[in-house]
């Protein structure tokens, strides 16, 4: 198969007080007569509630679906929960506590549910459970219930959390609600002195009957239902835009349920792709983080966020009322996402997804004439129809088009140190195709239409290990971002995606940086400064002279035999302020970098360094 690379494209639109760009920036894609300072959206990144990037990732919930959406196994136990007891009866009912917001035209099923349990013997024991949960050691949990008695009667409930079979909390309590639809909830805090894997259980005692609606459990240190040390991360990444809620998920995705303040009330998502979407939660997602919690993790992080809308399912006034209740704290919007392909609910052709979005672009902009919209389809894929009669068309409301690229729909082969280096040889060069092509593609638009290159990565990140490879793919993608933004009309560069998709890596227990987010945060310390253009800087280096004087260098070597001389001139900045080299621990997956110390030194006016195989570096210089 020749064909390993694929595009998409929409068309996207960027305020400059959104992104505090300058106004000549927007208005023209002819290139400057002398560099722009680097700018700070090159370092967007994109969270989608896609395998696991929120659920597993982004998210602190440690339960898995809990709040039993889909269909249950033959017993009637919810998926990813196990019944317990010797005489039980389990029933996948679909009253719930939580909800959808408002009533909505997307067909979706499965969706709202509870787990009803009848303990059939006198003195016994019946319950659901689920096992396999990291809890960290030293960090105050709480552990939730949502209980309903079912009958006006009273329901003895247990809630109990093991690990190795030893009690670590425990709480029985009596629950009357009067009605199977009115709502209790219980709570259970503990903390155990070293990381564990543990059990939860919840179940009824003697012959009586009870709803579970909802079970929680989250650690005392998140942030809004969201994990402290990914948010940590993302910032150190320089995170700059958040392209949310997708992507795919933007189609699934109901905007009003996020103003429902209890995420325990929020009905789950089921995804129309399912399992492609959602494979590691079954085809849904939690609907546990939601606008305003992205919003303020945009806060937090001092990013932008980008809005997507759900085209295909809202009105154009339902769109407009979602911009107005953001209170002008989201500029960037977007019409959907790679509408006209297979995976997208809605028109596959350009003049109906015109036809479609061009109404919720007008309604909006009454209510927000300084927003930036974003429109969407298969360019390149969908030929030149497309953009005459789709991107041109709506170029008035959006006037720059949405670039997506997935390299390497290749297995990596590390079976030998021949075929490694091959690897690593023919990931590089998927690096310069990406630019060739986009180069090919710009020379099809009017000038006047710029690129948001809002999605890219390699292909299947999500399903394989880290390694090293990928960081020095990024570190020459971003390279080439940088060399290259004011040629080709980019005007946002967005990962996909950050979390668990190859730049943070996130375990129960931990999170850390992979070699792509390593790479990130070394070369996005160029913000800001101007590209030093001279020739004799090589093409794996990026140097430029920041605002404070110092000039900042990155580079990286992609061969894993041979080390890499690199000489770039000082600029009569003689003295090594700060260099720290990434030097791999192997070139295979699961290698990581390690951080070494500088290995460059001033030879005259110029500074030297060697550079290990697979390694990447960076130096700033001052007077």
């Amino acid at each position: 198969m020749k064909k390993r690379t694929f595009s998409y494209i929409g068309t996207f639109i960027i305020t400059a007080a959104s992104m505090c760009l300058p106004e000549e920036l927007l208005a023209s894609n002819e290139t400057a007569k002398s560099p722009q300072p680097i700018p700070a959206y090159i370092f967007g990144q994109n969270i989608e509630h896609t395998r696991s990037a929120v659920q597993g990732g982004l998210s602190a919930q440690l339960m898995r679906n809990r709040k039993f959406a889909g269909k249950p196994d033959r017993r009637g136990v919810a998926m990813m929960w196990d019944g317990y007891g010797d005489q039980a009866m389990y029933d996948h009912s679909s009253f719930s506590c939580a909800r959808h917001a408002a009533k909505s035209r997307m067909r979706r099923i499965n969706e709202r549910h509870c787990q009803v349990i009848c303990g059939l013997t006198d003195n016994g024991e019946a319950g659901i459970r689920q096992d396999k949960i990291g809890i960290r050691g030293g960090v105050s949990h709480t552990l939730k219930v949502v209980v309903s008695s079912y009958h006006p009667e009273d329901a003895q409930i247990v809630m109990r959390v093991t690990s190795a079979g030893n009690t670590i909390a425990e709480k029985t309590f009596t629950v009357n609600t009067k009605s199977r639809t009115e709502w209790k909830r219980i709570s259970l805090d503990f903390t155990v002195p070293a990381d564990t894997t543990a059990e939860v259980s919840i179940g009824v005692k003697g012959r009586s009957m009870a709803a579970i609606g909802a079970v929680s459990l989250l650690p005392a240190d998140h942030f809004r239902g969201m994990r402290a040390d990914v948010i940590d991360y993302l910032r150190e990444i320089g995170t700059s835009v958040v392209r949310w809620p997708g992507g795919n998920f933007a189609g699934e995705y109901r905007w009003r349920d996020g103003l429902i303040e209890d995420p325990d009330e929020r009905t789950p998502l089921q995804s129309y792709t399912e399992i492609e979407t959602q494979p590691h939660s079954l085809g849904y997602d939690s609907n546990d983080i939601g606008m305003e919690d992205i919003l303020a993790l945009c806060e937090r992080i001092g990013a932008q966020p980008c809005f997507t809308i759900n085209a295909a399912w809202e009105s154009p006034q339902d769109s407009a009322d979602w911009v107005k209740h953001c209170k002008g704290r989201v500029k960037m919007w977007s019409l959907g996402n790679e509408m006209g392909y297979g995976h997208m609910e809605g028109p596959k052709n350009p003049k109906g997804y015109t036809d479609m979005v061009r109404p919720h672009a007008e309604e909006m902009l009454k209510v927000d004439p300084s927003l930036t919209i974003i429109a969407s389809g298969p360019y390149p894929h969908g030929g030149q129809g497309w953009i005459n009669d789709s991107a041109k068309a709506l170029f008035p409301v959006a006037p720059i088009i949405s670039y997506h690229r997935y390299d390497s729909w290749i297995c990596f082969d590390f079976s030998s140190q021949e075929r490694t280096e091959k690897l690593y040889k023919t990931i590089s060069g998927h690096a310069d195709q990406a630019f060739d092509t986009i180069r090919s593609f710009r020379s099809r638009l009017p000038k006047e239409i710029g690129i948001s290159y809002d999605e890219w990565n390699i292909w299947y990140m999500w399903y394989r290990q880290e390694g090293i490879v990928e960081g020095l793919y990024a570190a020459k993608m971003l390279n080439n971002f940088m060399r290259n933004w004011e040629e080709l009309g980019i005007k946002l560069v967005c990962y996909f995606q950050a979390i668990n998709e190859q730049a943070i890596t996130v375990s129960p227990y931990e999170s850390h940086l992979t070699s792509i987010g390593e790479a990130m945060r070394l070369w996005k310390e160029h913000v800001g400064g101007v590209p030093v253009t001279d020739k004799t800087i090589p093409t794996e280096t990026f140097v430029t002279d920041a605002p404070d004087g110092t000039r900042y260098a990155t580079f990286y070597n992609f061969s894993t035999r041979e080390p890499l001389t690199i000489r770039i001139p000082t600029g009569g900045r003689n003295t090594i302020a700060a260099e720290k080299t990434l030097i791999p621990n192997g070139f295979v997956t699961s290698c990581r970098y390690k951080h070494h110390p500088g290995r460059g030194k001033i030879n005259g006016d110029f500074y030297e360094i060697v550079l290990p195989p697979a390694a990447q570096s960076n130096v700033r210089l001052k007077r």
